[in-house]
């Protein structure tokens, strides 16, 4: 019962304070809003937008496409950036991505994150895309960053040495198939002139179930499918490029929300200081 009466008698006495210093606790929580919205109105304005990509870099390594990691190292390559952002070495940072410094300081935050998808049984798997998010001080600048990323990728050392060597590898496979379809061709005008059966009875079963009879058709399916690949992954490609933004991002209504409360909070330490002294 007492342990009641002193709440009540603390309440009381809080409810008091507050009334007998409700000017000077009004008047500094309108000095902190009113600091808190014009900082948020005369502060440096900056726009978010997002990109959907994806990158062949898994494809060049020849990994295995594990859960999460499709992705990954392209994933990593542009969170890396945010460490010249973080330290403000906006120098490097024009470098890796081939544009000028005033481009490459516009940039405020870089973010990849790898996209999910949820199957009919509720669970994730990891897509072979991924999100870009980006927040830039001049929304004018996007498109030059957008280029200024394919030039990050395509020239970097460890993505180039691997992309040439995949490239060189599917050239090779290709050059194969084409002296295997010549030399197929070759038997079989030979074998009809000579009245031979020569037809094939290789039966090939595609990724769609399609059934492939003819050996030289086979072998022309496969090269078409190493040319579509080699021609689409390409370190980065945008699937959905950055949105052009114009609407300027703030936070006026939350900041002004803890202007309020940390200026309530002040006034009450001066407040209960002054009535001490």
């Amino acid at each position: 019962m007492s342990e009641e009466l002193n709440l009540k008698e603390l309440f009381a006495n809080y409810i008091k304070f507050n009334n007998r210093n409700r000017k000077f606790i009004f008047l500094i929580i309108f000095i902190g809003v009113v600091s808190v919205i014009c900082y948020q109105k005369f502060k440096k304005p900056y726009y978010e937008t997002k990109a959907i990509c994806m990158s062949g870099i898994s494809e060049y390594e020849r990994q295995e496409q594990v859960e999460n990691l499709s992705q990954r190292t392209a994933i990593d390559l542009i969170n890396h950036l945010q460490i010249n952002i973080d330290n403000k070495d906006f120098v490097q940072l024009a470098k890796v991505l081939g544009v000028k410094k005033d481009v490459a300081s516009t940039i405020k935050f870089i973010e990849a994150e790898q996209l999910y998808q949820q199957d009919m049984d509720e669970k994730y798997y990891a897509l072979n895309k991924f999100e870009i998010s980006l927040t830039v001080f001049d929304n004018s600048k996007i498109s030059e960053i957008e280029k200024g990323l394919i030039y990050y990728f395509e020239n970097n050392k460890f993505v180039k040495s691997y992309h040439n060597r995949y490239i060189q590898s599917n050239n090779n496979i290709i050059n194969d198939v084409e002296r295997e379809i010549e030399l197929l061709d070759q038997i079989r005008i030979e074998g009809a002139q000579n009245n031979l059966d020569v037809s094939s009875i290789n039966i090939v079963s595609g990724k769609e179930g399609k059934e492939l009879s003819n050996q030289i058709v086979t072998l022309s399916h496969h090269r078409e499918e190493i040319k579509m690949k080699q021609a689409l992954l390409k370190p980065l490609v945008y699937v959905q490029s950055f949105a052009n933004v114009d609407k300027k991002e703030d936070e006026i209504f939350l900041w002004s929300i803890l202007g309020t409360i940390i200026s309530y909070l002040m006034s009450l330490i001066i407040a209960f200081v002054k009535e001490i002294i």
